[in-house]
């Protein structure tokens, strides 16, 4: 049995559960703080490897923190409890948050990350805006991964099929996951910015979503939900602006 895969919770117990993997003492110690101030219960692994045996706590886990210091570890431990745990949603604490290594996390299915200067103020928030569903990447790391796989969201394919969109409609897509403005989208189609502005409204609500950020989540998640399992292929994978 998956010693993190746990039953339904009694409906007494209001608290989420969270697995924290640190091996420093003294960040150990911080970020058990912020996330019990947060509202999570807390298990707390000395190393990056998932426990042999089940707790004793049978609530299913909301989250899992991982700290990253040592990324390459950190990595390949992303990558075994993504195998292990597809739907746990997954928040890396950093040295620093930048580049090409935080986007590898990214496209292994890693739902938030948080540098280690930004703990004290951001981690409880962060922790229970991915216990709730959300993504926490900032802004900066969002838009360089978005321009890191431009190829991959050009055509927007996984996208609910059963959503009818018109031609128009899915040439402002296309170049709306290109992270293009609307009045760069405007350009590109020759048409003016409130037309382009009028169909980006039309594909939010079409989409069930409010910003165009979120649309641009939706397709990361439902192009690469599994494709990070494969030798072949590196995916994309989703992001939410914070």
């Amino acid at each position: 049995m998956d010693p993190l895969i746990n039953q339904r919770p009694p409906a007494h117990r209001t608290r989420r559960k969270a697995h924290l993997f640190c091996r420093h003492p003294v960040a150990q110690e911080r970020f058990l703080r912020l996330l019990t101030r947060a509202g999570f219960d807390v298990v707390l692994h000395h190393q990056l490897h998932l426990p042999e045996q089940a707790d004793n706590n049978r609530r299913p886990a909301s989250l899992a923190v991982i700290d990253g210091s040592d990324l390459e570890p950190a990595v390949e431990f992303v990558r075994t409890l993504r195998t292990r745990q597809p739907k746990l949603p997954i928040l890396v604490l950093l040295p620093k948050v930048s580049g090409s290594k935080t986007y590898s996390l990214l496209r292994l299915g890693v739902k938030g990350v948080l540098p280690f200067g930004h703990t004290q103020r951001e981690l409880p928030r962060a922790a229970a805006e991915l216990a709730r569903g959300g993504h926490w990447i900032p802004r900066d790391i969002l838009a360089g991964f978005i321009e890191s796989i431009l190829p991959e969201l050009h055509g927007s394919e996984s996208l609910n099929p059963d959503v009818e969109i018109s031609r128009r409609e899915r040439e402002v897509l296309d170049l709306l996951l290109e992270n293009l403005s609307n009045k760069e989208i405007a350009a590109r189609l020759f048409v003016s910015e409130r037309t382009v502005k009028f169909h980006v409204s039309n594909l939010l609500s079409k989409f069930g979503v409010q910003r165009r950020a979120d649309l641009i989540v939706m397709w990361m998640r439902r192009a690469v939900e599994f494709r990070w399992q494969s030798p072949e292929r590196e995916p994309a994978i989703s992001t939410r602006v914070n």
